[in-house]
């Protein structure tokens, strides 16, 4: 391994489906909605398996401060989507894994890599004790998201659709597709930057 290669694995269970799970991270819209260090997303790109999207996010100490990320993504396989992004100067690599372990339930591997080579050495201890408690923030921010989504689909809920009128329609334990890019709302937020036309 490259000594200029920070890395953390973590892994988490959770209560839905393999596809529920991707979803959320696809899902773009909720992004400065739900995670408290967003200030804006802009998807300029974004095309079957692929998306090319700019975030605006807070320093984590110097909350006053912002910084652009840069960020590319790739459902590289079923079960794998990777991102490139560069955060305040630190390029990384985050490879999601999920793996079924029953019709509604799945664990996430997240793997997370960090380049801190010349100066950004200097950042290794910062992110040592940063990362992992960014990833349990976020995850608890995500969690009832993917909780929620299970159910809804689970009532037969379709996007931009709605529950079926009829009751007794509320019940779906059927296969669960992902069909990427995720449809957003018209007019999004996501959609507006001038770039994106």
């Amino acid at each position: 391994m490259d000594k200029n290669i920070l890395e953390f694995n973590f892994t988490k269970k959770i209560d839905c489906s393999k596809e529920v799970a991707f979803w959320n991270y696809w899902d773009h819209e909720h992004l400065d909605v739900v995670h408290s260090g967003y200030n804006k997303s802009d998807v300029l790109y974004d095309k079957k398996e692929y998306m090319f999207r700019i975030d605006e996010i807070k320093l984590p100490i110097f909350f006053f401060i912002n910084t652009l990320t840069p960020i590319f993504t790739v459902q590289h396989d079923e079960d794998t989507m990777i991102t490139y992004a560069v955060q305040f100067g630190v390029l990384s690599k985050t490879t999601i894994k999920i793996l079924t372990l029953d019709k509604r339930k799945c664990e996430i591997n997240m793997n997370y890599k960090f380049y801190v080579n010349g100066w950004r050495k200097l950042l290794r201890p910062i992110l040592k004790i940063m990362v992992p408690k960014w990833n349990e923030k976020v995850w608890k921010e995500d969690y009832p998201i993917k909780i929620r989504r299970q159910k809804v689909i689970d009532l037969n809920f379709k996007d931009f659709i709605g529950l079926p009128e009829n009751i007794s329609e509320r019940k779906f334990d059927g296969d669960i597709k992902l069909s990427l890019p995720l449809p957003r709302p018209i007019k999004s937020s996501r959609d507006k930057h001038p770039l994106k036309k």
